[in-house]
């Protein structure tokens, strides 16, 4: 379980950095082209990637999906993730995705707590664009998704940097835990997908269950 939960988070890093034909270089967020490769990325390598649950609104979430707790390199937790995508809004430039994390392990103490790291997670938030074959991930504030370098060395560190100051919250992987029974609401901000997609697919959590057709809602001065 330990093996297969880190091993898919790691191949789905390893597809969406993969996926590098229009992201502008700098502290910026992402836009690519995403093609088949996007909508494979979880199980390009044969490992069953986590099941879609599919994007309704109403009574102020879209979508809420539960899967068993995945073991990563800390404490190996039981119980399940209870994630609840809340919206997708663009307004000025940026897409905020916002949804609620949830841990219930009721075999563990009412103080315990589950890190990104305890569950072999990673807080990517990654949004597909189907239609337009676009691929975006959160802004950051150093390093780049796509450095503009030659120097392999160089550019990993960029990107890590990239995923270590992602405007998205919670970020901490190992320092910060969700609570036990208790909800974390969340939220990440990306750049405002071209064309003013109506659908997206949006995976809020790198390793966890992604939402399909989840709807957009543009806000007065959402750009196209």
């Amino acid at each position: 379980m330990y093996t297969r939960a880190r091993f898919t988070a790691a191949t789905r890093l390893t597809a969406a950095l993969a996926l590098t034909a229009a992201v502008a270089a700098g502290c910026s967020g992402g836009g690519e082209d995403a093609g088949a490769a996007a909508e494979s990325a979880g199980s390009a390598t044969g490992v069953d990637a986590p099941a879609a649950g599919t994007a309704n609104p109403g009574d102020g979430e879209m979508a809420t999906k539960t899967t068993a707790t995945p073991h990563g390199g800390g404490d190996a937790w039981g119980g399940e993730v209870t994630m609840t995508l809340r919206s997708v809004e663009v307004a000025d430039g940026t897409m905020t995705v916002r949804w609620a994390l949830q841990w219930d392990d009721d075999e563990a103490p009412t103080d315990a707590g589950a890190s990104y790291y305890d569950m072999g997670v990673e807080p990517i938030t990654t949004v597909t664009d189907r239609e337009n074959l676009k691929l975006y991930r959160p802004f950051c504030t150093e390093g780049a998704w796509q450095p503009d370098t030659e120097s392999g060395s160089d550019a990993s560190l960029a990107q890590l940097e990239c995923t270590r100051s992602m405007l998205v919250s919670p970020l901490d992987n190992v320092e910060f835990a969700f609570p036990n029974h208790g909800a974390v609401e969340s939220w990440a901000v990306l750049p405002a997908p071209e064309g003013q997609p109506e659908k997206v697919d949006v995976a809020p959590v790198e390793g966890l269950p992604m939402f399909t057709d989840a709807t957009v809602t543009y806000t007065d001065g959402a750009t196209e």
